[in-house]
Formats: structure tokens, C-alpha cells, sequence
């Protein structure tokens, strides 16, 4: 609840996603007295879960199309799923926006998944593509939240990959 009498402005992936905006593209305002939810722990870790597993899958589509291997396409559909123009229909290769979706997915790193478990709030003045103010660091008074929660579960799920990954090699 904001009990503050004046607007404080967040930025939440959780938000982004519940107002089905791209994540990091709004900063949300919320009035005086206003209940909102921003953050979900649980879906967070999906969240988290699923883009590392996209970019993992990504990354071993783009090395077997690299190697011409015909498991590229099968690979590759597993990335972007069932995209009618990322796979050539006569003839199963994967097409320039079938290879731009799986680059898109591969570059997901770390600093984007560790993003996904910040909250950044700003008291009274709002910042963003919105506002004036470019940047958090403009206004008058802010601070980060990083979830130590949510930053444990991201670990867990890159270790997890790395452990996935050693396994597929042998």
C-alpha cells in the first residue's frame, strides 16, 4: 500500500508484465492509498526458469545450424516454437527470422535475468520514457531493491543449467 501522501513511482518487471508492456519499458505510478502487488516471487523464478532454458536451447540451435547439422530445424523449433516464419516450409531450414528469434533468445545473460529480481522506486518525481527525468539517478530521492530471494532462486536456476549443459556434452 502506498502511504505516502504524495505518488511513488516503481519499476517492476512484474508490473511490465501484468500491464503486458516489454520488460524495463515503464515505470508505474502509484497513487496515495492504492494496494498493489510488485513483485511475485513465484513468478519471478518462472519467469527466470523459462528465459534461461530459451536461451540454452537457443544457443544449441545456433551452434548446430552454425555446424550444418541437419538437427538445426528441430533444435531451432524448440526455441521459437511453432513461428510460421522462422522455418522454411519447403524446405525445414531455418529462415532470417527464425535465426533473428534464436540470436533474440541466446542473448538473454545474466544481467537481464538478475534485472527481472530489482525493484526500483522513486519518491514524489517519476523517470523513464514517460517523464523527463531519463534516468532514476535525476531524481530527487530513490532506491534499489535487490530480492535476496529471488537473486538465491536465480542462482539455483543457472547452476542448475550449468549442471544441465555438462551433462548433454557427454
Amino acid at each position: 500500500e502506498c502511504q505516502s501522501q504524495h505518488p511513488v513511482f516503481v519499476q517492476s518487471q512484474y508490473l511490465d508484465k501484468e500491464a503486458k508492456r516489454e520488460p524495463g519499458d515503464a515505470v508505474h505510478k502509484i497513487f496515495p492509498g492504492t494496494h498493489l502487488k510488485v513483485f511475485d516471487l513465484h513468478d519471478c523464478y518462472d519467469t527466470i526458469k523459462g528465459k534461461a532454458q530459451k536461451a540454452q536451447s537457443a544457443a544449441r540451435a545456433q551452434a548446430l545450424a552454425v555446424s550444418g547439422s541437419p538437427e538445426a530445424a528441430h533444435a531451432a523449433l524448440q526455441v521459437v516454437g511453432e513461428s510460421p516464419k522462422a522455418i522454411n516450409p519447403e524446405s525445414g531450414t531455418l529462415t532470417r527470422d527464425g535465426m533473428a528469434q534464436i540470436n533474440a533468445a541466446a542473448n538473454i545473460g545474466v544481467d537481464d535475468l538478475r534485472r527481472m529480481c530489482i525493484l526500483r522506486l522513486s519518491f514524489v518525481k517519476g523517470w523513464g520514457p514517460d517523464y523527463h527525468r531519463v534516468n532514476i539517478k535525476y531524481t530527487p530521492c530513490w532506491i534499489e531493491i535487490q530480492l535476496h530471494r529471488a537473486l538465491q532462486l536465480l542462482d539455483h536456476v543457472l547452476q542448475w543449467t550449468q549442471m544441465y549443459e555438462a551433462g548433454q556434452d557427454h
